[in-house]
Formats: structure tokens, sequence, C-alpha cells
């Protein structure tokens, strides 16, 4: 673990859920248990030389805590750390279940009297949306089992998950849903919020309670405990525990509407729907717990819309929608932005394949080719004051940006607007067709001027002509900044050569403003230098930047402009089709080994390599930036590297390679240096506009560390050459508690990849290099996910195919497993199917594991090998004409379930 830096204050202070030391202790005791439940949990020391099974690390001062135990470290039969435990009647201790890598902790009792209970305290305790996770098995249908009993700091209980006599059971108020078979594992997740005092639970992905009372009045939340309490008898299996706050929102939402809680067919909260020639309402589109707002209508009379209102809003106000219409024909009103008085903003519209923004003179085109059922996220910045606004779909900028102006904007609609009130979606009179809605936000900018003492880099020369390098101006200007303070580039074009941010300071990009990488390499320094401030290794693949920050804290990257890296050099694009190397191309941003990093409301554009490449970054923020990448030669969105408590929410990205990815490298070019990972990250609200050579959201390829406790959620994949969502494990990391929910994918090559081996890397002499041993991939949660269109490039005759999921087994005999996957609710839809039958495919051999490596798989759906725990509930796969290949295929799976 890197040494971290005091630090009281940041932009995850009150967001982020960062790991902390935990203590052991014992239950409070609670009067009015049932019979078998817990009933204390005595204190016990940790045995001495036992090792660390936790992902925990230490935490800053004051920043709220969480757990996260997989029990693989813990020697079998010993009680792992940060645990207490009461042995009274029974035993607690990790077990080789389900085998001597994936190991659980064991809680078993043979007699009535006596406990046999586990528990995990937080130092710090947890309030707001928590989420309590773990993965069970219980060894008989009859008794009493806590399964997952969730309190508050002083004892006080929240959540009472128990399994009765083969039911699950929320001990608080005796309801029971769903059963619970003997010697079956179950993925458990309850949503505690401790505002209300109301709890969800979650049975493989399927929710069993909903709204439910805590127990007692909890405050917070801050034990976990597991057992068999007096008069039970059995024995309970524990995995995959994981206890985590929820990151607020970096904005006050004025409106954030998903629609997935509002019943099918109704009218959402807060809106006035018309109907007088259509219908309007809840839709389950994309699926029943993805759902979005429904405007159709069959004939040309009347109408069908909705109006949204919020309170008025001034400044600079921020308005995204993810929409959809179901044909190119036709004129459908898909976002208008309104003031108090009905006058327009913005004005959206999809008419005759064309996304544009009409105005009373004419129309200006944002999408020319609009194709039918195909989501398009369109975020508007309304710059009241200014009269005017810019708009940005899947990531891309309207008006486009160029290198030699600064960013243009749109006016209003209609002049003289002073507030913004309202929404109007609608199909109106003369037009028929179906609007689909979802994700509709409405925001201020968080921070609408700079903070703090303001240094202008014109004070130091620069010019902002566009032609003038300005790099020594603007660095003098970051030199002369006091401590948090803000560096200004306002009103121009400011050409630079890389230039390096320190500690404690904002550079802000002015909305007229721009940042444009020289095309000068030799403006770009390597930083490999070896040396105290050398860079991470980072695989020798990032080695020139034009942001650079280097062991500094507390940087903050924003303003509402433009970092544009210029990248359309012809030394920085491919000849005869080979890249130049990556380490000689310019990244637009690297920030390296330091705290408290946020970048929002900036739009990242044409960067020479990666757009953003956090390294070694304890406490990130990327929020409300829009990254427009597209340049062929390997340019990545945001490559997020051994970093840890990483928060990334409306984030718009349409590059060339993989948008979203997580790496783990070696801290040296070194095989023995060790790996960091990353720990603690939640993807949100964003969008991948498009991935023309790789993948959307991806973990890997570099996976020398560990990919821990990482969430993505309500986010839209599009588009991309290859898959929606990757995993590769292939350079010696560990992965788990890795879940993806509401996930939307449309037109891609496969949805899923997920594979674990050993990559060979073949040196200019032939030499192969092995990576390390495999290790061990476990509890991966893929729920509540629909993909369109999978297959939809190759040729007719090709084998479509739309997840592929495998293990290793070696020349050796030597097999490495997937443990723990959950695949609930997820949909795919194939373009094609092809007609070969194929064999069992080769096993994975260490060539690079691009997602498509398998192309000839029996199944079309879902393809599982070398799995010890799959379970698969209420999720299907189609395809125009199977041609005789089953959905589902399995090879060497154990202990699963398909239904």
């Amino acid at each position: 673990m890197r040494p971290r830096q005091p630090n009281a204050s940041g932009p995850l202070r009150a967001v982020m859920a960062m790991v902390a030391v935990l203590t052991i202790g014992g239950l409070a005791g609670n009067p009015a248990r049932a019979a078998g439940e817990t009933s204390g949990v005595a204190p016990l020391a940790v045995p001495p030389g036992a090792s660390g099974t936790s992902t925990a690390r230490a935490a800053d001062p004051g920043v709220d805590a969480g757990a996260s135990d997989h029990f693989n470290g813990t020697g079998i039969g010993a009680v792992p750390p940060g645990w207490g435990t009461n042995t009274s009647g029974g035993t607690v201790g990790v077990a080789g279940v389900p085998d001597s890598v994936d190991r659980s902790l064991r809680m078993a009792k043979s007699g009535s009297t006596g406990s046999a209970l586990a528990e995990r305290r937080l130092a710090t305790p947890l309030a707001g949306t928590v989420h309590a996770e773990a993965r069970v098995r219980v060894s008989a249908t009859t008794g009493w089992f806590n399964a997952l009993y969730v309190a508050g700091s002083d004892g006080t209980p929240a959540a009472s998950v128990a399994i009765q006599n083969g039911r699950f059971m929320d001990a608080g108020t005796g309801q029971l849903a769903g059963t619970a078979a003997a010697n079956r594992w179950y993925a458990l997740r309850a949503v505690l919020r401790t505002d209300s005092r109301r709890f969800d639970l979650y049975v493989d992905g399927q929710r069993l309670f909903t709204n439910l009372p805590f127990r007692q009045a909890s405050t917070d939340v801050g034990r976990l405990t597991f057992g068999i309490g007096p008069g039970g008898t059995g024995t309970l299996h524990v995995d995959t525990v994981s206890l985590r706050r929820t990151p607020d929102p970096t904005v006050a939402y004025q409106v954030l509407d998903t629609f997935d809680e509002s019943p099918t067919g109704s009218a959402p909260a807060g809106y006035t729907l018309t109907t007088t020639g259509g219908t309007a309402a809840v839709s389950a589109v994309p699926s029943a717990q993805d759902q979005s707002l429904r405007l159709s209508k069959g004939t040309p009379a009347g109408e069908a819309g909705a109006v949204r209102t919020f309170p008025t809003q001034t400044g600079t106000v921020i308005v995204q929608a993810t929409l959809r219409t179901e044909e190119t024909s036709g004129v459908k009103a898909a976002l208008y932005v309104q003031s108090s008085n009905g006058r327009n903003a913005a004005s959206i519209q999809f008419s005759n394949r064309v996304l544009q923004h009409v105005t009373g003179s004419g129309a200006h085109v944002l999408v020319p080719d609009v194709r039918p059922s195909e989501w398009y996220t369109i975020r508007l910045v309304i710059d009241l004051p200014a009269q005017r606004f810019a708009a940005f779909v899947d990531g891309r900028r309207y008006p486009p940006v160029t290198t030699t102006a600064a960013p243009a904007w749109l006016p209003l609609r209609d002049s003289g607007l002073t507030d913004i009130s309202r929404l109007r979606l609608y199909v109106g009179a003369d037009q028929v067709g179906t609007l689909h809605a979802d994700k509709l936000m409405v925001y201020r900018n968080p921070v609408a001027a700079p903070v703090g003492p303001v240094v202008d880099v014109r004070a130091h020369g620069a010019t902002g002509n566009g032609s003038t390098d300005d790099t020594a101006a603007v660095q003098a200007a970051i030199q002369a900044v006091p401590t948090g303070g803000t560096v200004l580039l306002r009103g121009g074009v400011f050409k630079t050569g890389m230039i390096r941010l320190k500690s404690d300071m904002t550079l802000w990009v002015a909305p007229d403003a721009m940042l444009l990488g020289t095309q000068d390499t030799t403006a770009y320094p390597a930083l490999g230098v070896p040396g105290p401030d050398r860079p991470p290794f980072n695989g020798g693949i990032v080695a020139r930047a034009l942001v650079y920050a280097h062991r500094a804290d507390r940087i903050v990257i924003e303003g509402g402009g433009v970092i544009n890296g210029n990248g359309h050099n012809p030394p920085w694009m491919p000849s005869d089709g080979v890249s130049p190397h990556e380490s000689t191309r310019p990244v637009g941003m690297w920030l390296a080994r330091g705290s408290d990093v946020t970048i929002r409301n900036v739009h990242v554009t044409d960067a020479a390599m990666g757009a953003i490449v956090p390294n070694e970054i304890d406490g990130l923020v990327i929020a409300d930036v829009d990254i427009d990448s597209n340049i062929e030669a390997e340019r990545d969105g945001i490559d997020v590297t051994d970093s840890d408590n990483v928060l990334i929410e409306r984030v718009n990205a349409f590059t060339d390679d993989d948008a979203i990815c997580f790496k783990s490298h070696r801290t040296a070019n070194d095989p023995a240096s060790p790996s960091l990972g990353v720990h603690g990250a939640v993807v949100r609200l964003s969008t991948v506009g498009g991935s023309t050579r790789a993948n959307g959201v991806k973990f890997g390829t570099a996976s020398h560390g560990a990919f821990h406790d990482i969430v993505v959620e309500d986010v839209l994949v599009k588009r991309t050459k290859n898959a929606g969502i990757v995993i590769t494990a292939v350079d010696g990391a560990t992965v788990s508690n890795l879940s993806f929910r509401r996930i939307t994918i449309d037109q891609t090559k496969r949805a899923f990849f997920v594979v674990l081996g050993r990559r060979v890397w073949v040196d200019p002499e032939g030499v192969p290099h092995p990576s390390p041993d495999p290790r061990w991939v476990s509890g991966l949660r893929f729920e509540d996910i629909t993909a369109t269109r999978v297959s939809h490039e190759l040729p007719s005759n090709h084998l479509g195919n739309g997840s592929a999921m495998s293990g290793t087994r070696e020349a050796t005999g030597v097999t490495y497993k997937l443990y723990d996957l959950l695949f609930s609710n997820v949909r795919i839809s194939l373009a094609n199917g092809g007609t070969a039958q194929p064999t069992e495919p080769r096993e994975y051999a260490g060539e690079y594991p691009e997602s498509t490596y398998w192309t000839t798989l029996a199944p079309y759906g879902f393809f599982y090998r070398h799995v010890d725990g799959l379970t698969v509930r209420g999720s299907s796969a189609t395809v125009p004409d199977p041609r005789g290949r089953p959905m589902t295929s399995t090879s060497d799976v154990v202990n699963g379930s398909i239904n």
C-alpha cells in the first residue's frame, strides 16, 4: 500500500465510503430476539500470525468507513483479522469452501446450546444509503440462521435477514419470501437508508423485500453479524462480505428521474401528461427493472406529451436526458427546455433521421444519421446570463471544437430568458410515432466561479491567441498561485506543451477558453527519468502528458472550457496501419501519486493518446466531463490505474479505444515489484457513446494487482467495436466484488467477456515472458442488463455470441476457476447467430485477450467454462435463427443453478 499524506479535507470527504481499520467487539444485547438469533459476540483476539484477508486500507481522518472481506488469504481454521466471534456452542473459522483457493468463513454448531457467531465492526459507522452484501450457504432447510444481520454502531438492529426453515425472513417484521435450499450459495444485498430507516433486500439480484422498516431506530450502520444462535444447529458459510456507503451526488439535483421505481403504465411523479391523441406512461423499456417514459401516438390528431416542472433555476443550468425514437420519419419534440413563462431556451427534436436543435430561423444538426431504437445522451449547458448554450451528444460537442478559436456557443432559442423551470417532451399534432426518455437530470453548476486567490495567466504573459507558445506563462502562473488558489484561463486559446500542476490549486479553464496542446512533440518531455521524481512505471506506456501532476494533492481541474490535445498530428497518427508507440504521444491529463483529485465540468477532446489517466490516486472524482477522442491509434477515454476511492458520474465518452478502463500495473519495470490495484470505485449515470476500436467498460488488460469493490450502474454502452463489459485477469490479479447493474448495451460484437489466465509477453528477441500464476476471480454480479443488436457487424455466416466467461486449464492440468458468478435479469438480443456447429473452443493460451478471442462457440447466448458457483435467473438470449445452436453452454461448471 502506498504511503498517504495527512489530509483533512478533499472532494471525496462527503461522498466516498473509504475503507477503514476495524475494531473487534461484541454485540449489545436485544431482549426481543427470536429463538436461534444472536445473543452476543464475545471479543476474541486475532490469532498470532494470521494473514490478512481484507481489502481494508487505512482511511484518512474524518472519512466514512467500509469493509470488504473475501477470506482467501487467511489460513484454513483461523479467524480472519477484524472479526470478533462467539464460540460458546460451536466453531468459527475460515474453511476451504468452495475450495482451498476461494475460501469462506464457516460457523458450525452441532448442539442446541450456545452460539457460533462472527461479527465485523467498523471503526467509523456509515450513514446515508449503505449496501450490506454477502454470499451465504446453509447446510439445512430446517432451523434458524442469521444470514445477514446489520446493526448500528451501538448494536441497535437495523436489518435482520435470517434463513428460517428454508425461507428468507425479515426477523423484524416476520415476513417470509423466497426459498433457501440447503448447500446452495445465495448472493444477498441489503440496501439500507439511514435517513428513512428503511431497507430493501435482494437475493440473487431479485428484490424480495421492499422498503421494510428498520427493526429498531438505528441511525447509522456499524456492524455485520452472521451465525447460529442458541437452539440452532447446522453450518453457515459466508463469503464476499462487503459493507459500503453509496457516494452522495456531486451536484444538487433539481431533477433526477430514472423511472425505475414507478409502476409500469403509471404517470411518474412530478409530470403532467397529455394523452389527447396517444399514450404517455412509464414503460418497461429497456426492461422492467430499468424503465423509461414512453410517449406514443398512432394517428396525427392530438398529442402525447409530458411536462416536468421543478424549482426555478438561474445562472448556468445543466439539463441531461437519454432519448430514443422508434422511427426515423416525422418529427418528435425530444427535449424542450423552458422558462417559467413557457418560453424556450433550447429545443431538441428528432426529425427525419436527424437529431437537431431548432430555432425560429432554422435548425442546427447535432446527429445527421439517427438510427431507430438507438439511445442518445444529450447534455445541454445553458448559460442564462450570457444567453447561450452548448450541446453535447454522447460526449461530442456542438458547435464543434476547432483548434483556431475559443469554444463556440449557440444562442438561446428565445432571447431574454432569466430562468429555467420545466422540461417538455411530446409527439404533437400531425405527428405519429414513439419517443422514449430516461435519466432526465437538471442541476446547476456546483462551482460557478473560480475559488480562492485567482491568478490570471495573462498576468504572466500568456496571449491566448492560439499560435503563441504560452507554456512558460501558464507554468509561471501555476508556480505563483498561493495555496487554495486558482489559475485562470479565460477568453482565448492557450497553446502549450506540458504544464505541471502542484498541490492545493485549481486549474480553471473558463467556458470561453481552451487549453490547446502543441503538436511539437519535444514540448512534452519524457517523464521516465530515474530518481525520486520518477512517475509510476505504468507499463512503459504513459510517458508524456499535456497536463501533468506527480505527488500533488488536492488538485481540481474544472471551469466549463475545453482541454484539446490537438491529436491530429501526423507523427501521432497510424502509418501503414501501424500506430506510433503510446509512450511517444502525450496523454491529455496524467495525474500520478496524489490524493483528493477532482476533474469536473470540462470537455476533453482529440487527445494524442489517452484522455484522462489517474495513476495511483487516493480519492478521485471525475464528473460532468465530456470526452471526444475518436482518433485512430489506441486513444482510451479514462484509464483509472492503481487508484482507490473513485467516483465517476455523468461522464459521456466517445473514444477510439477502451472508453472507461480500470488497470493495474507493476510499480516499476521489475516483475517482482508490487502492484496496488483499484479498490472502491463507482461509475454511474454515464454513457460510452462509441469505441470504434475496442470496448466500453473494461478491467485490464493490465491486471497485475487487484480489482476489488467496484460498482458500475445506470450506464449506457453503445456502438463499441468489440464488447460492452470486459474483465481480463491475465497478469496475476485478484478480482472480487464487481457489480454491474441497470446497464444498456447496444450495437457490439459481444456483450460480456471474462477471462482468467496467464498472459505471455514475447520480447523483441522472441523470448516469452509468462505472467505470474493466475490467482482468482470471485463475486461478479451482472444484474438488470439489456444488450441489443449484439454481433450486428458480423457477416450472416459468422458465429455471433452474446457472452463468453472462462477460467483456464493449463497444459499442466492445473485449472484456474472463476468463482461466484451471478446473472440476474440479463437479456441479450443478437442480430445473427451463424450456421456452423463448433466444437469446444481452445483454452486461453496467453495471447492478448481481446474480447473477440473465441470466435467459434457452441451457444449463441451464454458460454461458461471452469466456473465454481454459477447462478443464472431470469436471463435469456434471442437470435433470429439459432440454426440448432443452444442458448447456453457450460463446460466444467460446478455448483451451478440456471433457471
